[in-house]
């Protein structure tokens, strides 16, 4: 059968609160007994006691007074004989008004009669003593009164006795009841303590060690979950529910960019439809401009409008074919090329265009014999677009300077890095994290699309892209695997 945790908790502080709550009464009991127990010794066992000796005190000082005077006959002895005669009766009636037992009783009455006749023979020797009776008669009467005294003092003797029984009965009554009040709290104290052992190992196993445990799995170390189980637990979850917050949020944010790239790969299986429909309608005009700029005699208005007209169908064309590679991207063809190689080659292609820009391309720590394993013709694109919009960004020249060095990562091994710096305008604080969005961009007549391609050849080459911007100019840097392994790797994953 199945308890819960909280019923056992309840069932076992209950019984430990019935312990306390029993040895508490018992002991005010047992306290209650004992004070009522030396009560009934201290005012009645203890009086009758008392009185019992006191009577036996007294008797005894009258024989001995009365011998006195029959010794030396003064007086004096007989007054004495009389105040503690007075004595004997005063305590004789309390011993009378006192609660003895009847065994006691008995023996109270015989010291009644025995004392009566005492009295009657201590008197008759004392006339016989005043009288001046002879010696033998005197003699004869102390007799008859030490065999009655001893008579007496037998029975006052007997009363005390019995009393000083009673009392001891009495504290052995309450000994054992003091024994047996012991043992009971002692096995309450040995009861209590196993139901501490068995409450606080059912706290320890089932609410303090899974609360411990529950703490370091949700990000707590151990050392602070001992001090404080639920406080770390507490600062665990609160850390949980702040990460949840930030996973929500990111959670949303990716499924709104996952929405934006839906839409965007709508837009551009459309766009690449239009742009490949588009290409063969303005080749064929373009082929037959040039055919009628042949055939014509034209001035030189007209000549300078067929130019532009040129021009305008050469730029449609390139951004067509900007849409087409973002659209449907070429599988990359890896092969091991020198990087130095391929730098001479796209500063050689730009050449012209630099100039009408009046840009100066400053190639830095080139090793021409470092290879890189690349698709090289993506490459070239990628410097190509990059070394362009420095140009662009430059409206009064400037330099573009291109530094490649090598480092080391954990992960991937060893990188190329190419750094590409201009010192232009550089790039505004506010878009720096939106220049690589498809269909981003600041110029009047751009596409959007160069540094979105940039970024996906970059991370084609399992590479990074890292652009930032200073006061001097924009830098772009680009980290690629050096090692073939690297890109085989993860096509067999």
């Amino acid at each position: 059968m199945n308890i819960s945790l909280r019923t056992k908790l309840i069932c076992i502080f209950a019984a430990m609160t019935m312990m306390v709550v029993g040895c508490s009464l018992v002991m005010v009991w047992n306290t209650r007994q004992v004070t009522g127990m030396f009560g009934r010794v201290v005012q009645k066992d203890l009086v009758q006691y008392r009185t019992a000796q006191e009577m036996e005190m007294a008797l005894a000082d009258q024989k001995g007074l009365l011998t006195y005077y029959f010794v030396d006959g003064n007086k004096e002895w007989l007054e004495a004989v009389d105040r503690f005669h007075s004595m004997f009766q005063r305590k004789l009636k309390k011993a009378q008004s006192l609660h003895f037992a009847p065994k006691q009783k008995d023996i109270l009455e015989q010291i009644v009669v025995e004392y009566e006749k005492y009295g009657q023979i201590k008197e008759r020797a004392i006339h016989d003593y005043q009288a001046g009776k002879s010696m033998e008669g005197i003699s004869n009467s102390h007799a008859q009164q030490r065999d009655v005294f001893f008579s007496l003092l037998t029975l006052c003797k007997t009363l005390r006795e019995q009393q000083w029984i009673v009392i001891q009965e009495t504290e052995k009554t309450a000994t054992h009841g003091a024994a047996k009040i012991t043992f009971l709290a002692y096995w309450c104290i040995g009861v209590f303590v196993v139901l501490c052992l068995l409450f606080f190992s059912v706290l320890y196993k089932q609410i303090l060690q899974p609360i411990r445990d529950l703490a370091i799995e949700t990000g707590s170390t151990p050392q602070d979950s001992y001090m404080n189980e639920v406080g770390s637990l507490s600062h665990s979850l609160k850390g949980m529910m702040r990460e949840f917050d930030r996973t929500h949020d990111e959670l949303k944010k990716s499924k709104r960019n996952l929405l934006h790239a839906e839409r965007m790969a709508v837009v551009g299986e459309l766009a690449a439809s239009v742009a490949h429909s588009m290409r063969n309608p303005f080749t064929s005009i373009k082929m037959r401009m040039f055919s009628l700029s042949r055939s014509l005699d034209l001035n030189d208005a007209q000549n300078e409008d067929l130019h532009v007209i040129s021009d305008e169908i050469d730029r449609i064309d390139k951004i067509v074919t900007a849409f087409l590679e973002f659209a449907r991207p070429p599988k990359l063809q890896f092969k091991e090329y020198r990087l130095g190689d391929l730098i001479s080659s796209v500063a050689n292609l730009l050449k012209y265009r630099l100039e009408q820009y009046d840009t100066v391309l400053v190639v830095e720590s080139v090793d021409n014999e470092a290879t890189i394993w690349m698709d090289r013709d993506r490459i070239r694109e990628v410097l190509v677009n990059l070394i362009t919009n420095s140009c662009e960004a430059m409206k009064d020249g400037g330099e573009i300077y291109i530094r490649q060095t090598r480092e080391q990562d954990p992960l991937l091994g060893e990188l190329a890095v190419l750094r590409i710096t201009d010192t232009g305008p550089g790039i505004p604080e506010p878009i720096i994290h939106k220049i690589t969005t498809p269909f981003f961009t600041t110029k009047e007549h751009g596409s959007g699309l160069g540094l979105s391609i940039v970024a996906r050849i970059v991370d084609e080459h399992k590479g990074r892209l890292l652009v930032s911007s200073t006061e001097n100019g924009a830098e772009v840097i680009i980290k690629i695997p050096v090692s073939r392994s690297v890109h085989e790797l993860d096509s067999h994953h």
